[in-house]
């Protein structure tokens, strides 16, 4: 077995355990839930006993319906609008730059910074 079979072999070991862990902590987390009667939209602690201190927060994620939003949002004053508009980097305009103006590009280059992400590995056991 090569040294990159062995390592392939242990990934792929190490993501079914941490599946199956982080599967584990789902259930705790709901059990503990479920314990301390947690139900708000906010943040609690409790004293657990023992010397242990259980915090639980249990957010509502709100997404927006922006079409919906654009029909409704001439009617409320724009400085009371919930939302905020972000740049972001458009990495398809930017490949298109260095590849079809290169002179605008390089103008754009001096604005970017550019770090390593992290490394993603795929691993597919053999037949």
């Amino acid at each position: 077995m090569s040294d990159l079979s062995a390592l392939a072999r242990e990934y792929a070991e190490a993501k079914r355990a941490e599946a199956q862990w982080t599967e584990r902590r789902r259930q705790l987390a709901a059990a503990i839930q479920e314990a301390t009667g947690h139900k708000a939209e906010n943040q609690r602690s409790y004293d657990a006993g023992d010397g242990w201190k259980v915090t639980v927060k249990a957010p509502c994620i709100r997404s927006m319906d922006w079409d919906e939003w654009e029909q409704v949002k001439n009617r409320i004053p724009a400085e009371l609008w919930p939302v905020e508009m972000k740049p972001a980097l458009d990495m398809s305009g930017v490949n298109w730059l260095r590849e079809n103006a290169p002179e605008h590009y390089v103008m754009v280059a001096q604005c970017l910074t550019i770090k390593p992400g992290a490394v993603q590995i795929s691993i597919k056991e053999g037949e």
